[in-house]
């Protein structure tokens, strides 16, 4: 296996690494004192204009070396410590545009230095360079990058992902904090501290991570010490290690997940690929559901991709058969698969209304019909429903889908009665409150008024996690964030209230609604926006999911109690 050394000589001179791809060595930076090589990617799109990934400073020799090999059109800095040189490239091409990680415009350093930039970065790669260059955006807290892939050329471009520092290289007073802080080449992976930061969003990061090794690289460029010149896609993995182990805690047993293709799904297939099982995937997008599956299998997972229509009784049998010959077992089996319509229900066709209860309702019991048998002929098996806090609380503009999850509710509910002489059978019904998924994308809507899910929006990932609980410990019923539970018991205390402020609150909502273009989203035929776990909102509305903020608001409420405790306690001793 090859790594290329750091800051060799020749410097500030593009040299080739494949073909329309260079690298750049740039003199050593000093950071907190300790010199740190550098080094900036650069890559020819197929209509001659060049990408700068990382910009190092600016010289007019390397300009101009950089001019002989086509027109500089983009300008990137990856992550929040690599845009300090963008400045004066961005004064050489005023014309160039300019792109940065997630959130650095923010920053009051940037803003600052009067930088001005164009575009930020996010987790599908923008037209100018979509048909060549794949992206992933790792986030962290207050930590960003974005990765690129090369396709024509498999090329991996990280920045601090993976830090390979030679300790030769660095004055020997500098060997020992280097070590210390991960960032020699013996431990070929991310800084300790960065480390720490990763991990306090590590089912993300995960995810990010099992995409970066799905793309299998023939070669990982970083920024800083020795990349990976050969077989990038084994060395990308062993410097991933630390993130991508987890408890094996499912292995050897089968998990089948619907509507796996995005959001939840993905997600959850992620988390128990994570956790050693053997997944077995469905949906109707047959290529992105090979990416999911591509995704398991770089962490570690056996998985298998089964294009399937849920509404489809035999094709759901097929899943399942397919499910019990890979493996001779089902253990569990997640109907997640879910679409929904928003609009008028006198205005909205009834093909939509129809298939939103075919999907939802129908295709949960397709399921339950080619698995509880199996269940039955094993002894043991947990079936989990992806339910709603619609099925608790009716939602105006919605009525086909409050139907299907009041009947997935009670279908879940009946199937549990059913069952219960089967000790070791148990059938669980989750109920997410809103949750930050391209579901909204793919929704029909018909009323011609702009969705907005509102602040408070969990994560793909809580979801995910209530699953790997309930298949670990399985209970009736889950809530996944606290206006499920709350929705919950205020329509059971007071249903004609409650149900009088939803309405209230949704028809003001929409008042105030921009105007949309009406569509059937992906409903009746899938699409191809919305391929990630996540749907965009949480970044779009600069907000943390709803679970940090209740737990920041409740710790914010507790501290103040304790202060005014602690003042008041203080008071009495005068």
């Amino acid at each position: 296996m090859t790594e290329a050394a750091s800051s060799a000589p020749p410097l500030n001179t593009p040299k080739p690494v494949a073909e329309n791809v260079w690298i750049v060595e740039a003199p050593p930076i000093r950071r907190a004192g300790m010199p740190l090589p550098l080094r900036m990617t650069v890559i020819r799109l197929a209509d001659g204009g060049l990408l700068l990934h990382s910009p190092i400073a600016y010289e007019a020799g390397l300009a101009a070396a950089l001019d002989a090999l086509g027109t500089v059109r983009h300008l990137v800095a990856p992550s929040y410590a690599h845009w300090i040189f963008l400045r004066d490239w961005r004064r050489a091409y005023p014309e160039a545009r300019t792109w940065a990680a997630p959130g650095l415009t923010r920053r009051w350093q940037v803003r600052a230095s009067g930088l001005r930039i164009d575009e930020e970065l996010g987790d599908e790669a923008p037209p100018a360079w979509a048909a060549e260059i794949d992206q992933v955006v790792v986030r962290a807290g207050p930590f960003a990058e974005a990765a690129f892939f090369h396709k024509p050329s498999r090329t991996l471009v990280l920045t601090d992902l993976v830090v390979n520092v030679e300790p030769e290289r660095l004055p020997a007073v500098w060997r020992p904090p280097a070590r210390l802080l991960g960032l020699a080449s013996e431990r070929r992976k991310a800084p300790v501290y960065l480390r720490l930061l990763l991990q306090t969003n590590r089912a993300q990061v995960a995810e990010a991570a099992a995409r970066l090794i799905a793309f299998a690289p023939e070669r990982v460029i970083f920024a800083h010490g020795r990349w990976f010149e050969e077989d990038g896609a084994a060395r990308l993995r062993q410097a991933l290690a630390w993130l991508l182990h987890d408890d094996r805690e499912f292995a050897g047993r089968t998990v089948v997940i619907t509507g796996a293709s995005s959001g939840i799904g993905r997600a959850a297939a992620l988390a128990f690929a994570r956790r050693g099982a053997r997944v077995v995937l469905a949906a109707r997008r047959a290529d992105l559901l090979e990416e999911v599956a591509g995704e398991c299998r770089a962490l570690g997972a056996e998985a298998l991709a089964v294009p399937t229509d849920v509404t489809d009784a035999q094709a759901v049998e097929g899943l399942a058969a397919a499910a019990e010959a890979a493996s001779g077992w089902l253990d569990v089996w997640i109907n997640n698969a879910g679409v929904g319509v928003f609009g008028r229900y006198h205005e909205t066709d009834l093909a939509l209304h129809r298939r939103t209860v075919e999907v939802n309702l129908l295709g949960a019991m397709n399921a339950a019909a080619a698995v509880i048998p199996r269940f039955v002929r094993q002894g043991s098996g947990v079936l989990i429903n992806n339910i709603s806090l619609a099925a608790w609380a009716p939602t105006p503009f919605a009525a086909a889908y409050t139907a299907s999850k009041y009947g997935l509710r009670g279908l879940t509910a009946s199937l549990r009665q059913e069952l219960s002489d089967h000790r070791d059978i148990h059938v669980c019904g989750i109920f997410p409150a809103m949750i930050d998924t391209p579901g909204f994308a793919h929704g029909a809507n018909t009323l011609g008024r702009s969705l907005d899910p509102g602040p408070l929006l969990y994560r793909p990932e809580d979801v995910a996690e209530a699953f790997i609980r309930v298949a670990r410990r399985p209970r009736a019923e889950t809530a996944v964030g606290w206006p499920s539970s709350a929705s919950k018991l205020a329509y059971a205390a007071a249903p004609q209230p409650f149900a009088a402020s939803i309405n209230g609150f949704m028809r003001a909502v929409l008042s105030r609604a921009k105007p949309a273009p009406r569509t059937s989203g992906a409903v009746l035929t899938p699409t191809a926006d919305g391929r990630g776990s996540s749907g965009g909102w949480l970044q779009a509305k600069r907000l943390p999911s709803a679970r940090v903020l209740t737990a920041a608001t409740l710790a914010g409420v507790g501290l103040a109690a304790v202060g005014a405790t602690a003042a008041a306690m203080a008071r009495r001793r005068r």
